[in-house]
C-alpha cells in the first residue's frame, strides 16, 4: 500500500482558525487524477478512483485537515485521463446532478468546485480560445448548482517525448482567453498555477514527460490551492 506522501508547507504563514468551504469537488483529467511523470519518460499507472493515489486533491485535504484540524473537510476527486475540456462538459454535468441534485441534502453537496482541464484539447490540435470557451462552459453548468469555482491556470509544458509540444506554445494564450471569459464572474476565481509553477519547471515540478507534475508538483498545486481557498472563504467569528 502507498504512503502517504508529508503534508506541503502552507504557503500562508499562519493559516486562519477555520475556514468557511469544507466540500471541495476536485474536477479534471489525469493531472486530477493524479499521474505521475517518471524518470523514463512513462507514466506511473493510476486508478483514479483509488485512495492509494496522491496527487492534488489529496494533498490539499491533508493540508485542510492538518491545519483546521477543528473541521471536517472533503474533497472529492472525479477525474477521467485523457479527457478533454469538451468531454468533460457531459461528465460534469453528469457528476453535479448525481452529487449537486436537489434530491442531494444540502450539507452532502460540494460547496466549491475545483477545475483544470484544457490540456489535452489543446495536445489535440484545438485553439487556445477553443479550449477555453470548454472550460467557460464546465465554469457556467457548476455556478447552476451554486457552487463556487476556483478554476486553475495551465502550468507551462515542455516539448517532450512522447507527446511532441505538449502544446507548450498554446499555454500562455489559453490562460490569457480563460481569464479573460471568467473574470469577473460571480464566484469564480482563477488559481494562477502558472505563476506558482513558473517557467522553468521542467525536471523540477513537471516531470520529464513534459506534462504531468512530478510528487513535488502536486505539492505546489496543494499549496496554491490551499492558498486560494484560505483567501476566498474567510471566516470572521469563530466557525460557520
Amino acid at each position: 500500500m502507498q504512503e502517504a506522501p508529508p503534508v506541503p508547507a502552507s504557503l500562508v504563514p499562519t493559516p486562519p482558525n477555520a475556514v468557511g468551504a469544507t466540500r471541495f469537488l476536485a474536477f479534471g483529467d489525469s493531472i486530477t487524477c493524479g499521474v505521475v511523470s517518471a524518470g523514463t519518460f512513462t507514466l506511473v499507472p493510476v486508478n483514479c478512483d483509488s485512495t492509494r493515489d496522491y496527487g492534488y486533491p489529496e494533498r490539499l485535504q491533508s493540508m485542510l485537515s492538518t491545519y483546521n484540524p477543528a473541521q471536517a473537510f472533503s474533497v472529492r476527486k472525479r477525474g477521467s485521463g485523457g479527457e478533454t475540456a469538451a468531454e468533460g462538459i457531459s461528465r460534469l454535468t453528469s457528476d453535479l446532478a448525481e452529487l449537486a441534485g436537489p434530491s442531494v441534502p444540502v450539507n452532502s453537496r460540494p460547496q466549491v468546485l475545483l477545475l483544470l482541464e484544457g490540456i489535452n484539447d489543446m495536445t489535440s490540435g484545438v485553439s487556445a480560445t477553443r479550449a477555453a470557451s470548454s472550460v467557460t462552459q464546465m465554469v457556467q453548468i457548476a455556478r447552476l448548482y451554486n457552487l463556487t469555482v476556483l478554476v486553475a491556470t495551465m502550468y507551462q509544458t515542455y516539448p517532450s517525448a512522447p507527446k511532441g509540444d505538449n502544446a507548450n506554445d498554446k499555454i500562455v494564450a489559453f490562460n490569457t482567453e480563460l481569464r479573460r471569459q471568467v473574470g469577473g464572474l460571480q464566484n469564480v476565481r482563477i488559481v494562477d498555477l502558472y505563476e506558482s509553477f513558473g517557467t522553468n519547471a521542467y525536471g523540477t515540478y513537471v516531470g520529464l514527460d513534459g506534462e504531468h507534475p512530478t510528487p513535488a508538483g502536486y505539492d505546489r498545486m496543494a499549496q496554491r490551492f490551499h492558498a486560494d481557498i484560505l483567501a476566498q472563504f474567510p471566516v470572521r467569528g469563530g466557525l460557520q
